[in-house]
């Protein structure tokens, strides 16, 4: 067992070593444009599985804290992650400018050639729904589950990620820069997102099974991850140079 700070820091450098989000083969080939546009097109179309459904992914966190009846600590916990819904839901619902990300993903799937119909209407692949469930099955979990297997494991990670999709999109698949608000939003949101957790699972992982627990909603959560990319790229990569 680490003392909780610490292990908060190795889950961090764990995900930063091994999300294939950042060390996918899939990812560096749009990143350095060596796909085709319809490829990418297809590829981020696939990901409106989880992407459309956030705000609900992000709700589940706070119905996990706590038990059956609540504690001091748990409404502590559950006031403390309603920004995290409120931003992904979108802060002009309380008065501010920005709107739902599942919104701004639907305007970047449009910008990509998508009708509003395609988007709501994607045939997934087995591994883009294996990826969902999972993520939703950790999120209904347990609060350590949920960060684990959600800030810690992707948010801790995705300001890198989407800076770098967002420069793809626009410098070598055409779509321009008003379309990327769905990356640029999460590439300033995630730093917060991933210090809420960090906070609040010093408080949590002070235990040998606590600690394990959220080690192993991190792994979950980077396979599913994995797993799903893995699919997109035999899909839509592999299959497609064999035909």
């Amino acid at each position: 067992m680490f003392p909780p700070a610490e292990f908060a820091r190795n889950l961090l450098k764990e995900a930063e070593d091994t999300h294939p989000w950042l060390h996918h083969p899939l990812f560096h080939m749009i990143w350095k444009g060596q796909l085709s546009r319809d490829q990418v097109r297809n590829i981020i179309r696939q990901q409106g599985a989880f992407f459309l459904d956030t705000l609900r992914h992000a709700a589940w966190k706070i119905i996990s804290a706590g038990g059956v009846m609540p504690t001091w600590e748990d409404l502590q916990r559950q006031r403390s992650l309603i920004p995290l819904v409120v931003e992904e839901g979108g802060e002009d619902t309380v008065g501010g400018m920005q709107t739902g990300h599942s919104i701004l993903f639907v305007r970047l799937c449009e910008a990509l050639g998508w009708t509003r119909y395609e988007v709501f209407n994607t045939d997934y692949l087995p591994t883009t729904i294996i990826e969902r469930n999972e993520l939703f099955t950790l999120q209904r979990a347990g609060t350590i589950e949920a960060l684990c297997g959600g800030n810690i494991a992707t948010e801790s990670i995705n300001a890198i990620h989407v800076v770098r999709m967002a420069e793809a999109l626009e410098n070598h698949y055409g779509v321009p820069k008003s379309a990327l608000d769905f990356y640029y939003v999460h590439a300033h949101v995630e730093e917060d997102h991933c210090e809420r957790a960090v906070r609040i699972l010093t408080e949590l992982c002070v235990t040998e099974s606590a600690q394990k627990t959220g080690l192993l909603a991190m792994r979950l959560a980077i396979t599913a991850r994995r797993i799903c990319v893995d699919g997109l790229m035999e899909a839509f990569i592999t299959n497609g140079q064999k035909r």
